[in-house]
């Protein structure tokens, strides 16, 4: 089969696409023949040695494909079935996933960093990392769910608790993660105020419901921006991915008793907050790495039903993968990219 392979860590031009044997499964196993393949920060963390996989490696934690072979033991499923793989292979014995944490399972095996990922013709999984698709779902759509829309989903959702009426701050709006929450956030009933660095990704999220915009390139005190657009009450949550100087000022955002997730730092890990600011105003903060597969299942369901949609931004043929991870990395994409092999 094609596939990108990764070999050691470093820039873009370390994935190499070339012929590699297909896998073989065991009776415990299926083998998905991928239609399409989604590209998210993670695999390009994964690349450069920040999250060090086990060389070599196909990148690649979701997909979406046909069952092109089942396991001896598998039941439930039949070739040519459509469905989407999940990122994740929980052991469902640790604590952590009996308590439901599957996100957190010792031993858990990560696609696309500790098996082998999508950025493939064909990727192996058991039959419970699987996701069946719906015929109104196309495949770069169905592809785009697992990680983004369950991210999305989980810090919303299961950790921010938003509810009808609440203002939430989405930074990174543009982003995947950003373009599934302010859709999971306006169907909850709550008010979205979108974040981004330039106005063609703000009027974008316009389009897709946001009610107020801030562009934190343009303006350096946005959190005075953002004091301003609610009334200098400060809003009920943050969504904040990208860490460095934006972090500190995201925190200032936050209304009395507000509470903010944060889950990516795509500019900086270290950063500098007033804890006296902090614990007198009573905030918040919570991290959250992964999603569990109750969670990628919940929302799964709300986009088959269509009240979720994804926004795919560009497709790029496989083997132009490190020209997708370009394109990322030069923040030029509005919702998800998509890899076809």
């Amino acid at each position: 089969m094609k596939a990108i392979v990764l070999h050691n860590k470093g820039n873009a031009n370390q994935l190499k696409y070339g012929e590699i044997e297909t896998p073989k499964i065991n009776g415990d196993e299926v083998l998905v023949k991928l239609k399409a393949a989604s590209v998210n920060h993670l695999d390009i963390w994964v690349r450069e040695g920040n999250i060090p996989p086990k060389y070599p490696i196909i990148l690649g934690s979701e997909g979406a494909g046909d069952i092109a072979e089942i396991g001896k033991n598998v039941k439930n499923l039949k070739v040519n079935d459509k469905v989407a793989v999940m990122p994740i292979i929980p052991c469902a014995q640790c604590e952590f996933c009996l308590a439901g944490s599957d996100n957190l399972c010792k031993n858990m095996k990560r696609i696309g960093i500790t098996v082998n990922g999508c950025y493939a013709e064909y990727v192996k999984v058991p039959p419970q990392s699987l996701l069946m698709m719906s015929d109104k779902l196309t495949y770069e759509e169905a592809a785009s769910v697992p990680v983004t829309f369950g991210t999305a989903y989980r810090v919303l959702i299961s950790l921010a608790k938003i509810k009808l009426g609440d203002t939430i701050l989405i930074m990174a709006a543009g982003s995947g993660v950003g373009t599934a929450a302010i859709q999971i956030a306006k169907l909850a009933g709550a008010k979205v105020i979108a974040a981004a660095g330039n106005d063609e990704k703000l009027d974008k999220s316009k389009e897709l419901g946001a009610d107020f915009l801030v562009n934190y390139y343009r303006s350096q005190n946005f959190d005075e921006e953002v004091r301003y657009l609610t009334k200098g009450n400060g809003v009920d949550v943050v969504i904040e991915q990208i860490g460095g100087n934006i972090l500190p000022k995201a925190l200032n955002c936050l209304r009395k008793g507000g509470r903010l997730v944060t889950l990516g730092t795509t500019a900086g890990n270290k950063v500098e907050i007033d804890v006296q600011h902090f614990y007198r105003n009573n905030l918040t903060m919570m991290g959250t790495s992964g999603v569990t597969q109750k969670e990628i299942k919940d929302v799964f369901e709300l986009v088959k039903d269509g009240r979720l949609k994804p926004i795919i931004d560009k497709i790029f043929a496989l083997k132009d993968a490190s020209l997708a991870h370009k394109y990322m990395e030069e923040r030029k994409n509005f919702g998800k990219i998509v890899l076809k092999p």
